[in-house]
């Protein structure tokens, strides 16, 4: 099959670091005609390096959807711009593979939902947990019964976020430093977490969460404690963002379960651990990290060639982005809060007439 025509917007540290080489690992699957970024100067020296013309850069989204022989974006600008670029590139009738999170509210990524279903466009969410394999291991083992019924979990995240944006990690960018966005990094990195246990055991059902005073910018607490409730199991999810573990091993991930545990040290370990109630001897299951952006952009293609189902739905998207909603909502009340608890879709006439005329509302706007 024909690779795909793909359009770039946003060329900051997602697309040097994590999309820009698994797409050099697809160059049968995708050929980049064109990319956008309000630095025009990045987005000529990106061209450039890709041995194309000038005239493929772009400054302004629209322009860069004018034309006609761009099937297909990929959508990595900052979070307080998901919404209105994603929405964009559907007027456009344009597919979409949107960066995490879908958008900075449930509502906003709802109302994207509707655009997706008017523009008959595919639209996929770049969540790349659901992709990583250790996380479909780890899946794997709950759905076979491997370690019996599962009863408790323990997800614990702890990082030094100013000291890692220091030596150059993505909190590094102000976007990230000073958020325009509700959650700040509890909705940027918190989302993931938030993905990666939906995809394990369901839908959230309920939330009792504490927060931490925060000393940053960059979110609204320094610590988030969380007891979190699904269908068939209810455990403990803690993120502190201040701090590092200066003892090994991490405490990571912990699934107990009736016959046993599964351990994820953390996400570049290179293995997962299997421990039994019954004395049969642990076993630690290899596995590549990192392959999930490989792996989402390869499901992406086989959507739009192939009519293959999508893993990272927008539908998912919005559970995800609820739960960490719900997360801040009973640390701000003190209270238990329904994960979806928060929902309340946009008129159906709004959306009509954000996705019709063609024309942008806002006309010039750069992202």
């Amino acid at each position: 099959m024909k690779p795909i025509k793909l359009g770039i917007v946003g060329l900051g540290l997602a697309w040097e670091r994590l999309h820009a080489p698994a797409l050099a690992q697809l160059r049968d699957k995708f050929e980049i005609v064109a990319v956008c970024d309000k630095d025009l100067e990045k987005a000529r020296n990106v061209v450039q390096f890709m041995g194309h013309s000038p005239e493929n850069a772009f400054d302004n989204l629209q322009e860069m959807l004018e034309r006609d022989d761009i099937e297909a974006v990929l959508s990595l600008v900052p979070i307080s711009a998901n919404f209105e670029t994603a929405a964009t590139i559907m007027r456009y009738r344009k597919h979409l593979l949107a960066e995490k999170p879908f958008a900075s509210s449930p509502q906003a990524a709802r109302r994207l939902i509707k655009m997706r279903d008017l523009s008959g466009t595919t639209v996929m969410v770049a969540e790349n947990v659901r992709y990583e394999e250790q996380n479909i291991l780890i899946k794997e083992a709950i759905t076979n019964g491997e370690i019996g019924e599962p009863a408790f979990f323990i997800d614990t995240h702890i990082v030094d976020y100013m000291q890692d944006s220091e030596r150059g990690g993505f909190g590094q960018t102000n976007w990230r430093q000073h958020p325009l966005y509700e959650g700040g990094v509890l909705l940027d990195s918190g989302v993931h977490h938030m993905a990666r246990l939906r995809y394990f055991f369901g839908d959230i059902t309920d939330i009792s969460a504490h927060g931490r005073p925060p000393t940053h910018d960059f979110a609204p607490y320094s610590c988030m404690n969380a007891l979190l409730r699904f269908e068939n199991i209810a455990g403990h999810y803690s993120f502190y963002t201040e701090s590092s573990e200066s003892q090994a091993p991490f405490v990571g991930l912990r699934i107990f379960g009736t016959q046993g545990e599964i351990f994820l040290e953390n996400s570049n370990c290179g293995f997962v651990n299997i421990s039994y109630k019954d004395g049969r001897e642990a076993v630690a299951m290899p596995y590549t990290p990192g392959v999930g952006y490989r792996r989402e952009i390869e499901n992406f293609y086989a959507a739009i060639r192939e009519g293959a189902p999508i893993k990272s739905t927008p539908e998912k998207a919005v559970g995800d982005i609820e739960a960490v909603f719900a997360l801040l909502e009973s640390a701000k009340k003190g209270r238990t809060v329904d994960s979806s608890a928060l929902e309340s879709d946009a008129p159906e006439q709004v959306v009509q007439a954000y996705m019709f005329p063609k024309v942008s509302m806002y006309p010039g706007a750069r992202v």
